[in-house]
């Protein structure tokens, strides 16, 4: 079976404007995430999907010096640009990825897509509980993101993914894998000059201790560096509510 990943990314973020192309450790933040995602050997391709608008311009240039896929469609409905993408991609399973969270971790989406193939009955799994904010992996079959797609009519649902997936639990099968370890509380997602603050700060240290940017020396580094850990500390992520009563963002 094909497998991609799609990163969706934006130069207009609210809190961070054109957050996907500032410097992390001296490279786009954007080059640094496919670069991680492209490691992991079970993908077919990597695509950025952003949008048509003309800020995100600059996302479609820096992909064509790059070398890199890149798809642009609809800018507040990310669920039929999701569904264009895979369809002209031909992916069967795709994996979601946003262009905030530049600690994605190869090794993590290889899990998550094993897990996904042996289960064999998921339409959806999010990989996994207990991660930092801004590691997890979604993973999902393209009949699941067509049936989404052609059925979601609120714009919430449009905006997010996946959302409508979760709130309809009687027509998808959606699993949330758990971790042996809880390392929630650890935030890694970029959507704040603090968060910028931080992520540029540990990945640059990492690098400089000759250190391979991996899940366990990001938590490893974090856990033994409280004045790093409370640069962005106390942040309040802005989140959907998922439905079945959970309330987590899934990134």
């Amino acid at each position: 079976m094909k497998i991609i990943a799609v990163i969706q990314a934006r130069m207009e973020s609210t809190r961070l404007p054109g957050k996907v192309l500032k410097p992390v450790a001296g490279e786009p933040m954007l080059k640094r995430i496919v670069e991680r995602v492209s490691q992991s050997r079970c993908l077919d391709s990597v695509i950025v999907a952003t949008s048509c608008n003309s800020a995100d311009n600059a996302i479609e240039e820096f992909c064509r010096q790059e070398g890199i896929l890149c798809f642009r469609g609809s800018q507040d409905n990310v669920l039929e640009r999701y569904y264009q993408c895979s369809s002209r991609y031909q992916g069967e399973i795709i994996i979601r990825l946003t262009a905030d969270n530049v600690f994605v971790d190869p090794d993590i989406i290889m899990d998550a897509v094993q897990c996904f193939r042996i289960n064999g009955r998921m339409d959806y799994l999010y990989y996994r509980e207990g991660l930092p904010l801004g590691m997890a992996v979604e993973v999902f079959t393209m009949e699941a993101l067509r049936k989404a797609y052609q059925e979601a009519e609120d714009a919430e649902c449009k905006e997010h993914v996946t959302l409508y997936m979760y709130r309809n639990p009687g027509s998808f099968h959606c699993v949330r894998e758990k971790g042996s370890e809880d390392y929630s509380f650890l935030r890694l997602t970029m959507d704040t000059a603090k968060d910028y603050q931080m992520i540029e700060e540990l990945y640059t240290c990492l690098l400089h201790k000759g250190m391979a940017v991996s899940y366990g020396n990001v938590v490893k580094e974090l856990l033994h560096n409280e004045k790093l850990r409370s640069i962005n500390e106390g942040i309040v992520q802005k989140i959907p509510v998922y439905g079945l009563g959970d309330k987590e963002a899934l990134l």
